[in-house]
């Protein structure tokens, strides 16, 4: 699934925040703990995405500028 830079950001911002709100809330509770680690893992796994996103960018704008 290709997902925009925004996307990918909007999708970050919202795991963020599900992770801020559970963590205010956690206790000793194992299932929160491993959601948490869940999220984080797809938190590391969006700014990868983003960044071979920009990386893309770069090679394609960088071509455009050796053609003009």
């Amino acid at each position: 699934m290709n997902m925009t830079v925004n996307e990918k950001l909007s999708q970050i911002k919202t795991t963020i925040e599900e992770i801020k709100k559970m963590t205010a809330n956690l206790g000793n509770d194992n299932a929160l703990e491993s959601k948490i680690k869940e999220m984080t893992k797809e938190i590391s796994r969006l700014k990868k995405g983003i960044g071979e996103s920009i990386d893309e960018l770069d090679q394609i704008l960088g071509e455009e500028d050796a053609r003009s």
